[in-house]
């Protein structure tokens, strides 16, 4: 799959929650093989993907890989590539398939994203796949808007099916809402 056979696409969560609006897609410019359908090797750019979201009025990515990551799906200029577009960054690495490890970063993420998202601004988070990490943040982006955790995770997978990927994460939306 490359940038030009097929373009990012981003899913978004339909909500009046906010001025904003709040989409998931995989990341931006990722290479090698899929870890979600087998056979499938990305073959990305990532300033071309960079173009689109821009081209969509996406004003701020919520990266959610770990650090290595960047390197792993080969977007090491990831960072310099979205501030040439004056896309903001909003990062908070999880480990792939997990919950976030440190929650006052994580919350302190949500904070920034929904103060974004109530100044209008269009709101896009991604992980490696676009699903675990990024529909878990999406959940609870809506949690702390006031939706219910199952309504919340129901309304992030009627945009991308297979979001929130595990029971981890799924109780952690759970958690999150109840804190």
């Amino acid at each position: 799959m490359t940038s030009e056979t097929h373009p990012i696409r981003v899913d978004w969560i339909d909500t009046a929650l906010w001025p904003g609006r709040l989409g998931l897609t995989f990341a931006p410019g990722k290479k090698g093989a899929s870890v979600l359908q087998a056979g499938v090797t990305h073959d990305r750019d990532l300033a071309a993907d960079l173009d689109r979201l821009a081209q969509q009025g996406v004003n701020v990515l919520a990266p959610l890989i770990e650090e290595h990551e960047f390197d792993l799906l080969g977007i090491p200029d990831y960072h310099t590539l979205t501030g040439e577009r004056g896309l903001t960054v909003v990062g908070c690495p999880i480990r792939d398939g997990d919950i976030p490890a440190d929650l006052p970063t994580f919350c302190a993420l949500l904070d920034e994203l929904i103060e974004h998202l109530l100044d209008g601004h269009v709101v896009v988070v991604h992980c490696r796949g676009g699903l675990g990490r990024a529909g878990l943040t999406a959940a609870c982006l809506l949690t702390q808007a006031g939706m219910p955790p199952e309504q919340a995770i129901a309304r992030v997978r009627e945009a991308r099916p297979g979001a929130v990927e595990n029971a981890a994460q799924e109780q952690f939306v759970h958690d999150f809402a109840a804190r």
